[in-house]
């Protein structure tokens, strides 16, 4: 998971619900570091286990109660209690594996945060960190908010049916009360699908920004200049061919370039660099310091990009099996919510019942949107840059930027940004007609086997 400064919010979101058990704090140069904690590892283990175990408990109080609440709608038939068993059920292993991807991904979550911050002082002048707090923290709140409310009208319809069944000497309210643990875990589900998305768009952000960055450099882009004017980033150093003034210019600017541009050089690398260019002047005539600077520029564009891509695959890794269960869970709830919309259709016609399920079922494809966009949103920016770097090619006539150039077109030939869950499914927007057909299917022979059972 990104831990950075736009990002803060939704770590301590996640922190606080058992997903993030890390501790933070600044160093001496500014920098973050990050560290397992014991206190929120044990925290998290001992939370999620006492919710899932409640959770099953609530769940067989009202299956083996006398007077089961939920018995007119989800337990008429033994398919009706294979579908709820199943809809409680991926919910709490989508739990599982996102708590368990907080304790054992420690190591992957350094390398990220490590790349990630890199990759920021390379495009330090065109982020923007107040704009990506914001965001960060407009979709934790919003997702937040609507799962609370959709819980409290769910909770206020049951606790209504419970109310209008008036049997004598049965507290039926108790059976709703006990389902209080299930809606708990749908908190902690949220706040990982808002870690994963927040992440993902984190990835795509910064393809695009690397983008923008390479279109102003090479291209000229006016547009792209103009809006990012104040941002745009000055790499180009015009110097005096003066014999004299060369070498403190030389010196100077190549400095400069790599300390802001190249983080990732050796200071030995920087050194050698700079007396070569100080004692070749007659190689300096022939090959102005504009296209060295510009050759130099490339190649940290390209190094960042290739991180970009290495971090795909460590948010892949980390959270693959988290995405395979969150993607299972939209599969099965879209599944199960119409299953139970359809079959109320032809019997009570609950409005209040209706509503909430129909509800539900929008809840559920935003929480596949949540994750599957943010994934094709970085994948597209990672191809787009493929396009631009040829177009760069076809302008460039210096020998060294055309050679750096080159270099960067080969690379981004053989780079791959697409997510993957497990490497069992490539996370994009392909899944989604997947997803349709199979709901279609499955809503189907479900439906053949509630009549065939009655």
């Amino acid at each position: 998971m990104e831990i950075s400064e736009p990002s803060i919010g939704v770590f301590y979101i996640s922190k606080m619900l058992a997903l993030a058990p890390y501790a933070t704090h600044r160093n001496t140069k500014g920098q973050v570091e990050i560290r397992r904690s014991w206190l929120f590892t044990i925290y998290s283990a001992m939370f999620t286990v006492a919710l899932v175990c409640l959770t099953y408990r609530g769940l067989l109080f009202d299956a083996n109660s006398e007077t089961p609440v939920r018995a007119s709608f989800r337990m008429k038939s033994a398919t009706s209690k294979v579908v709820t068993a199943l809809d409680v059920s991926v919910v709490v292993m989508a739990i599982l594996s996102g708590v368990y991807c907080g304790l054992f991904s420690l190591k992957d979550t350094l390398e990220l945060n490590e790349r990630l911050n890199k990759i920021d002082n390379t495009l330090n002048a065109y982020n923007n960190l107040k704009r990506d707090r914001w965001r960060a923290l407009g979709m934790a709140l919003a997702s937040l908010i609507a799962i609370s409310l959709l819980i409290g009208l769910d909770v206020g319809t049951w606790v209504r049916i419970a109310q209008e069944m008036n049997i004598p000497h049965s507290d039926t309210e108790l059976n709703v009360h006990w389902y209080i643990p299930f809606y708990s875990l749908y908190f902690i589900l949220t706040a990982l699908q808002i870690n994963f998305a927040n992440t993902a768009y984190g990835l795509g952000r910064r393809f695009g920004r690397l983008n923008l960055m390479l279109t102003s450099s090479f291209l000229g882009d006016s547009k792209d200049s103009n809006a990012g004017k104040a941002r745009k980033v000055s790499t180009v150093k015009t110097i005096s061919m003066n014999p004299l003034a060369m070498p403190a210019t030389l010196h100077s600017s190549l400095t400069k370039l790599n300390s802001e541009s190249l983080p990732s050089v050796s200071a030995g690398e920087q050194k050698t660099a700079a007396h070569s260019l100080i004692l070749n002047v007659e190689l300096l005539k022939l090959v102005p310091f504009p296209a060295k600077n510009k050759g130099l520029l490339i190649k940290a564009m390209a190094d960042s990009h290739e991180s970009l891509g290495k971090c795909v695959h460590l948010l892949s890794n980390s959270f693959g099996i988290a995405v395979l269960f969150i993607l299972v869970s939209c599969l099965l709830h879209l599944v199960a919510t119409a299953y139970f919309l359809f079959l109320e259709l032809l019997s009570k016609r609950d409005n209040g019942y209706l509503w909430v399920q129909m509800l539900w079922i929008v809840f559920h494809f935003l929480r596949l949107l949540m994750v599957v966009e943010p994934c094709h949103l970085a994948a597209r920016e990672s191809r787009k840059t493929i396009q631009i770097v040829c177009e760069i090619e076809r302008k460039v006539h210096e020998p060294i930027l055309a050679e750096a150039v080159k270099k960067f077109w080969q690379q981004l030939l053989v780079v791959d940004a697409d997510f993957s869950a497990c490497g069992l499914c490539r996370v994009n927007r392909t899944i989604l007609t997947s997803f349709a057909s199979a709901i279609a299917t499955y809503l189907v022979i479900l439906i053949q086997f509630q009549r065939t059972n009655g």
